[in-house]
């Protein structure tokens, strides 16, 4: 009899996959078979650079897991790109740029320079404008609105977010558009002033007025459209921020929004663009792109400094954006649909039916078709909301999380109010969907087998 091997997830799942019946429910090889890539992955061959990608045989990463390691379940993205639990998962050859960025140490001032015209030529931005990857979408809100306050000017760099003495340090902001991240806004120390309509946005600009902000994603809740901001704006010499985060795709919008005129617009590079996480992309005028790399990393003594984006995150960054530029977005939608068909071919033989797709490709935030099943009550006795439930409580790979979030963790509240509150989609207690853009290949059917595990140990109506 030969020597055990020490325990890995790999193992795990595959002697669980014999114990429970593979062939009945085949979600568990699969599974299995996608955690053991993972240890194939290190027996790589040794990297152009030299740096021999090695097995590592002791400590953490040994077993190929080390989501075991630490304790945690990982999950297939039913979700979306939500950034608490981790935004979307990185193209392999976005990975490959990021190893190689590790092969020398660079002037990051220099890289981010060139990364930015980079950026410019890719997004087919304007003449004049250039780009900056900062630490996330909200790291551009804070070095962009520092870069506006103050300039090139060294005292007001080491001075922000004391801003007493600068000359203009309000912003206007459309009640509509208040949203969490204006706190990037407010800790650079500009004050927020809230107008309603154009009238009160016109009648709100005063010599200490700095920019007017626009949140791209609640513009349709908002009186002022961003031609109309930026107008007027210009007509009184005062700067135009657009966050853009969750916006694209479509991708034209990398190019159309700042060709509106917004002196600045913010893209995250962790959402459908699949970049790093940490990443963003802050595409503006020249002048003030300088103005917001001054006040960032690798400066010392800025506000901006804890905004530090490592070589590694640029390049890896430039990869996935030069991708998803070039993306079929047709073809990627046919993709969706293919493995919305697995899934619901799958179901069919219970009395779950596929829901029309819902799909509005002009929409504001994360841009993605959404798919549901509706679940025949008179077949079986199993709400939409209970399937849900088992599949996020699927181990060890979790199918989804219950109660992700854009807020995350939240602090005590002395005084509790109703005023923070979850926005879910409506539901049919009969129905269950998901999203399926954030898939990687064969998560689909990992997804319908575990909906055949499901429904086959549910009651019968």
């Amino acid at each position: 009899m030969g020597r055990e091997l020490p325990w890995s997830r790999r193992s795990f799942l595959t002697r669980a996959a014999a114990g429970t019946g593979s062939l009945f429910f085949p979600w568990r090889a699969k599974a299995a078979s996608l955690f053991g890539s993972k240890r194939r992955m290190f027996e790589a061959e040794d990297a152009i650079d030299g740096h021999k990608i090695v097995p590592i045989t002791s400590g953490l990463g040994s077993t190929g897991d080390i989501y075991a390691e630490l304790g945690l379940t990982p999950m297939v993205n039913i979700n979306g790109t939500l950034t608490v639990i981790g935004g979307s998962v990185m193209r392999p050859e976005v990975m490959e740029l990021i190893r190689m960025g590790n092969e020398h140490c660079v002037s990051i001032d220099d890289l981010e320079i060139a990364a930015g015209k980079y950026i410019a030529k890719l997004c087919k931005s304007p003449a004049g404008y250039t780009g900056l990857v900062t630490g996330g979408a909200a790291a551009a809100l804070v070095v962009g609105y520092a870069g506006m306050m103050t300039e090139d000017l060294e005292p007001r760099i080491r001075t922000i977010p004391n801003v007493t003495d600068f000359p203009r340090t309000e912003v206007i902001i459309q009640k509509s558009h208040r949203y969490p991240f204006d706190h990037q806004i407010r800790q650079t120390g500009a004050k927020l002033v809230e107008v309603e309509t154009r009238e009160e946005m016109i009648a709100a600009i005063n010599p200490k007025t700095l920019a007017i902000h626009f949140t791209n994603i609640l513009s349709d809740g908002g009186q002022v459209s961003g031609p109309e901001t930026v107008a007027i704006a210009k007509a009184h010499g005062l700067y135009t921020f657009n966050d853009a985060a969750a916006d694209v795709p479509p991708r034209e919008r990398l190019w159309e929004y700042p060709a509106l005129g917004f002196d600045f617009v913010a893209f995250s590079g962790g959402k459908d663009i699949r970049g790093p996480q940490a990443s963003g992309v802050l595409i503006g005028k020249e002048e003030l792109i300088h103005y917001a790399l001054l006040n960032m990393s690798p400066q010392e003594d800025r506000i901006g400094r804890p905004c530090k984006v490592g070589k590694e995150t640029i390049f890896g960054l430039l990869k996935a954006l030069e991708l998803f530029v070039n993306e079929d977005f047709d073809q990627s939608i046919q993709r969706y649909d293919d493995r919305a068909a697995v899934i619901s071919k799958a179901v069919a033989r219970f009395g779950v039916t596929a829901l029309p797709r819902q799909f509005n490709p002009q929409a504001l935030g994360n841009v993605t078709p959404y798919y549901s099943w509706h679940i025949d009550s008179a077949k079986l006795d199993i709400t939409g909301p209970e399937v849900m439930k088992q599949l996020a409580e699927t181990k060890p790979l979790a199918i989804g999380a219950m109660g992700s979030n854009a807020g995350g963790m939240r602090g005590r509240d002395p005084n509790p109010s109703d005023e923070h509150h979850e926005h879910h989609r409506p539901r049919n207690p009969q129905a269950f969907g998901f999203t399926l853009w954030q898939l990687k290949e064969g998560e689909d059917k990992i997804i319908a087998d575990r909906l055949v595990e499901i429904f086959s140990n549910a009651r019968k109506a």
